[in-house]
């Protein structure tokens, strides 16, 4: 199994939210943000790191929601969630192919911690 980290999640529950996370980091922190986060989804460049934000997940029982979204890349999704189904982890969303070019999966955490596990399709 390998997994690396990928971008820092933030799930919002509103587009004023959203795009509130997206002025702080712009004006206040002075990172660049790209996309729009009041149509749900903008990134955050900050060093190595990407902060994604976004309003909702593709689940809808993230509760509470608003919480803390880790993404890591894994070169075999389905490989990686049957082993973590083995280790006990909670399977939130099974592999899924998405409209922007991925397949993701979300583990469910402690305290509200979302996992999620993405491949580019090819």
């Amino acid at each position: 199994m390998t997994l690396r980290l990928d971008h820092l999640g933030l799930i919002s529950d509103t587009a004023d939210k959203n795009k509130d996370l997206a002025d702080f980091f712009s004006r206040v922190l002075g990172l660049e943000v790209s996309g729009d986060a009041a149509e749900g989804y903008a990134e955050v460049k900050a060093g190595a790191i990407t902060i994604a934000l976004h309003r909702g997940a593709m689940i809808d029982d993230v509760a509470p929601l608003g919480g803390t979204l880790l993404q890591f890349s894994s070169e075999d999704i389905h490989a990686d969630i049957e082993a973590i189904r083995a280790r006990g982890g909670k399977i939130a969303l099974e592999p899924t192919t998405t409209d922007w070019g991925t397949t993701s999966a979300y583990v469910a955490g402690p305290h509200g911690l979302l996992v999620e596990l993405s491949t580019a399709n090819t």
